[in-house]
């Protein structure tokens, strides 16, 4: 027996050191590099094998189904609905270096939309400001520059629907400087962005320069706030009548707009991965710079091809009338708090209101809005949720409704998102 043992272990030995003999004759033979984590940026980064950049990537998948029941005068009743898929997927990249870190981010996003009475069938998003990627930036020294959110908006609202607040990803070019917990930010914003649809570039003959934002943030333990203001140049095209009043010409001149916007922590005992209940406020009030600074035209309650009632108001950024350019004022207000029951359970409760002022037209018009919703996560990074708004036009636009009696809706929406 023990010379069996030993015979076997001699042959074992001999091909072990045959096979270790064979495998450093072989050529091109490298060590494995292993992938490393980088825990230098948060979670979820790791180094790209032989660099030292550190990489993230991550996204989600979303299913909406929205349902809208909604009344145009006494007797028009109308309903429809409309599905929506969107996918995003992203790519962090850092880098440290003696200026602070290089950053560079880009996310890809594909939609389609489908339903809806009128529609074409179906739409893949080609149309949108942010189909294929929705933002794409490099970040250095405090210089931001490529697509990006607009340093105008500060949109941490609770809700499914976009209620009147500006959420827009555009072209812009911006330096930051911080201190401590304090930032403050210059941009120069691509302005052709904020157009809702063509009919509303139309006056305008070409971007003679991008718009100015600016704005001041705090973010600390017990929430952060931010304050913004936007300066906007008007040029009218002379030879253009304006749909609206017929008139051509118009001067030259400046819009702006200021908005001040807070989130408040609140104390909870029910929240997991650091999440929590919050406060959430905004007010803007433009004079000139285009609607969309107050969020119209955002998407707002809409999801797959469904509509906001409020888009049948009129929606223009200024008027020529009597050879003046007569300048659109606008005021949005929200208030919006979460909630969580449980770690796996959660409900938002947002009111949303803007008031549109055309001065010497008789188009002006209000609406205000109601959300709830509630969410289960039954496992990480999973929501299923259920979400109803109230919409009502307080005030109508005499130009597109004809004086036909207010207006409100109701809007349902589903959604299954899985983010990764």
């Amino acid at each position: 027996m023990k010379l069996l043992k030993s015979v076997a272990l001699g042959s074992a030995a001999a091909i072990v050191m045959m096979s270790g003999a064979q495998a450093a004759d072989l050529p091109g033979a490298e060590p494995v590099e292993y992938v490393k984590v980088c825990d230098a940026y948060g979670a979820g980064f790791f180094y790209i094998p032989g660099t030292d950049t550190c990489l993230q990537i991550g996204g989600l998948v979303r299913f909406e189904l929205t349902g809208v029941a909604d009344r145009h005068g006494d007797d028009d009743d109308a309903s429809r609905t409309g599905f929506r898929t969107r996918t995003r997927l992203w790519f962090d990249a850092r880098t440290d270096t003696e200026y602070g870190a290089l950053r560079t981010f880009v996310r890809m996003q594909f939609q389609k939309d489908s339903g809806s009475p009128g529609s074409l069938g179906q739409t893949t998003g080609l149309d949108g400001d942010d189909f294929l990627f929705d933002q794409a930036y490099v970040q250095f020294a405090g210089l931001t520059a490529g697509v990006t959110d607009s340093f105008w908006d500060f949109k941490p609202y609770p809700t499914f629907a976009i209620p009147f607040v500006s959420d827009r990803t555009l072209p812009a070019l911006a330096y930051t400087a911080k201190f401590g917990d304090v930032s403050a930010s210059v941009s120069l914003e691509d302005k052709t962005y904020r157009y809702r649809e063509s009919a509303n570039a139309q006056p305008n003959a070409g971007q003679t320069m991008p718009d100015i934002v600016a704005n001041l943030r705090v973010k600390q333990g017990w929430g952060e706030a931010q304050l913004s203001g936007v300066a906007s140049r008007i040029n009218p095209m002379k030879n253009f009548a304006d749909p609206i009043t017929g008139e051509r010409g118009g001067d030259n001149g400046w819009g702006w707009g200021v908005q001040a916007g807070f989130k408040l922590n609140l104390p909870t005992a029910n929240t997991s991965d650091a999440k929590g209940d919050f406060l959430w406020a905004q007010a803007a009030y433009t004079d000139g710079v285009g609607l969309s600074y107050n969020g119209v035209g955002d998407q707002n309650f809409g999801s797959g091809r469904t509509q906001n009632i409020a888009n049948f108001n009129l929606q223009r950024d200024y008027l020529l009338i009597g050879g003046e350019t007569e300048k659109t004022r606008a005021f949005s207000a929200n208030l919006g708090v979460l909630h969580y029951w449980s770690p796996k359970w959660r409900s938002a409760l947002h009111a949303t209101y803007i008031d549109v002022d055309y001065r010497r037209v008789d188009a002006d018009w209000r609406t205000g809005a109601l959300i709830g919703n509630l969410i289960w996560t039954p496992v990480k990074k999973l929501d299923i949720g259920a979400e109803l708004s109230y919409i009502n036009n307080m005030k109508k636009s005499q130009v597109a409704y004809k004086g036909t009696s207010d207006d409100d809706a109701f809007v349902g929406r589903l959604r299954v998102q899985r983010d990764f």
